[in-house]
């Protein structure tokens, strides 16, 4: 399986059989037209597949609450509350959040989470191998929130998403992490690649 990092919120998950891409967004640096998707992800309530590849418009899309099993991949879409909703008391912008499961990797990503993650949507996330999670923005956790939300989930990798340049330091700072491992993309060939001993934190490359 590879994992490809576009910026914010939107990674390529690349399994043996199967293509997922989470929120492909119109303002991206990068382009995006060349990046397929069997299926698309969206944690929050537009469409972004215009900004995929010619055909994309045939990729299955996931915008609701619920379970789906889509060419073999369990994907389970939980609802949620991004940061300004919970502070301002509204009703309205619900997110959503994925666990899923591709190539016997469970991973989750939490969109613009914005606070706590109550003990019934714990169990709906599950086991997590890998935890993409928001490391800025005014929409989504702090680095306080977010380190809490990491040891709760407990993943065996996290990768921040939802931020530019040195945004990140701040996260890793409270993580008391001081020298990441870096990559272009991420590979993980199976379950038996994946650190035991204590969670690992990888930045990812922005890649087009």
């Amino acid at each position: 399986m590879e994992i490809t990092w576009h910026g914010e919120r939107c990674f390529t998950i690349k399994g043996k059989d199967t293509t997922i891409v989470i929120d492909p967004y119109e303002k991206s640096d990068h382009i995006l037209e060349e990046v397929k998707a069997d299926t698309v992800l969206l944690t929050g309530d537009y469409d972004g597949t215009a900004v995929l590849r010619k055909g994309a418009d045939k990729a299955k899309k996931v915008n609701w609450p619920g379970e789906y099993e889509i060419q073999g991949v369990a994907i389970v879409a939980i609802p949620s509350y991004s940061k300004q909703v919970l502070e301002n008391d509204k009703t309205g912008g619900k997110i959503i959040l994925f666990s899923f499961i591709v190539d016997g990797i469970r991973m989750c990503h939490l969109g613009t989470l914005g606070g706590e993650v109550d003990e019934e949507t714990m169990e709906k996330i599950g086991n997590v191998d890998v935890l993409m999670v928001p490391a800025a923005g005014k929409e989504a956790l702090d680095s306080k929130k977010a380190h809490e939300i990491i040891e709760a989930i407990d993943p065996r990798i996290v990768i921040p998403m939802n931020y530019k340049g040195s945004e990140v330091d701040v996260l890793l700072k409270q993580l008391g992490i001081t020298d990441p491992r870096k990559e272009e993309k991420l590979t993980i060939s199976g379950k038996a690649q994946l650190p035991e001993e204590k969670t690992e934190f990888v930045l990812l490359d922005v890649s087009p």
